[in-house]
């Protein structure tokens, strides 16, 4: 086809670098990247509110958390480009998190730039009562309240471009 998968215009108009990238598999290396992406965005928030992330069960936790979002993927079908733009928020909301309970923060970051990155992506999405499902952890509510703080701390912003995407190419290859 003409059309990539990803996008609804020609491949010619976008780089080879990006269509490179999309059409990466959500491997191991690439879910790791964005654990590390994650965990970044949420010690930085945690530290501007006078917090800090614990280290006495660090391995542990990291472990459950890399098994959470290896989860989360799978049962909700996300695909790369997903992937891509949830890297885009979370780097845009990086300096504007302010995370005052370490309590879920991992995941509730995660969740709040990956169901954004979702619902802008794509015009059929999972509703919130499904990802709640997927995460066997949160509630509707608790999707719902992740979904709009998350909003608020991107300050509605969900536009991406190109270039954007193409930011995270060096640590995905």
């Amino acid at each position: 086809s003409s059309v990539h998968a990803a996008s609804l215009v020609d491949p010619s108009t976008h780089s080879p670098e990006l269509l490179q990238l999309v059409d990466i598999e959500l491997s191991r290396p690439v879910i790791h990247f964005l654990v590390d992406t994650v965990s970044s965005a949420v010690s930085h928030g945690l530290e501007r509110s006078g917090a800090s992330l614990s280290r006495g069960r660090s391995s542990h936790r990291s472990k459950n958390f890399t098994s959470f979002v290896s989860t989360v993927l799978r049962r909700a079908e996300i695909t790369t480009p997903i992937v891509l733009v949830a890297l885009v928020y979370l780097k845009r909301a990086r300096p504007h998190l302010s995370l005052a309970v370490e309590h879920w923060a991992l995941e509730r970051v995660f969740l709040g730039a990956l169901i954004l990155a979702a619902k802008y992506t794509q015009d059929s999405t999972l509703k919130n009562v499904h990802w709640a499902l997927c995460t066997g952890l949160f509630g509707r509510n608790d999707i719902g309240r992740i979904e709009r703080e998350f909003l608020e701390v991107l300050d509605w912003e969900l536009g991406v471009r190109e270039a954007d995407l193409l930011e995270h190419r060096e640590g995905i290859m």
